[in-house]
């Protein structure tokens, strides 16, 4: 299976106190799935995980260097980009008709247009804490993990 996590579950996996800590870390550990992301959430993890050592809920470097690992070559997580005008376009377009934020919105045209082009037969999934992104998700044929 091919899993879309986007940051709303990824960051869990670095912050033990997290709800869904457990659920993140299975997902970067289960064998027989493929975890992918975007481009964005390098950005939107390592932000959150700064926010986090600066209320005293992790060390810093030592969650960031956790993250690069995990999103390195033989990191779990697989960073994709998808074309910069068809990912606006269909962000701009769910965004218009769903009314669920952009970034969130970024991640479900980023989803949509690379995933489906690597899965071949493989099923696909999407993974996110909110509950608006995942609706969206499901209604776009992802199945919810």
């Amino acid at each position: 299976m091919i899993v879309y996590a986007d940051s709303s579950l990824l960051v869990r996996a670095y912050l033990p106190d997290e709800q869904d800590h457990a659920r993140a870390c299975a997902l970067l550990r289960d064998r027989d799935t493929v975890v992918v992301t975007g481009t964005w959430t390098r950005i939107e993890v390592a932000g959150a995980l700064v926010r986090a050592a600066r209320a005293h809920r992790g060390d810093q470097m030592l969650m960031l260097d956790s993250w690069e690992r995990d999103t390195g070559p033989e990191g779990p997580v697989t960073v994709l980009s998808a074309p910069q005008e068809a990912l606006e376009a269909d962000a701009h377009d769910l965004v218009i008709t769903y009314g669920i934020r952009a970034v969130d919105a970024w991640h479900l045209a980023c989803a949509s247009i690379v995933v489906p082009q690597i899965a071949g037969d493989e099923p696909v999934a999407f993974a996110s804490r909110d509950k608006e992104q995942a609706e969206v998700a499901a209604a776009r044929g992802f199945t919810l993990v």
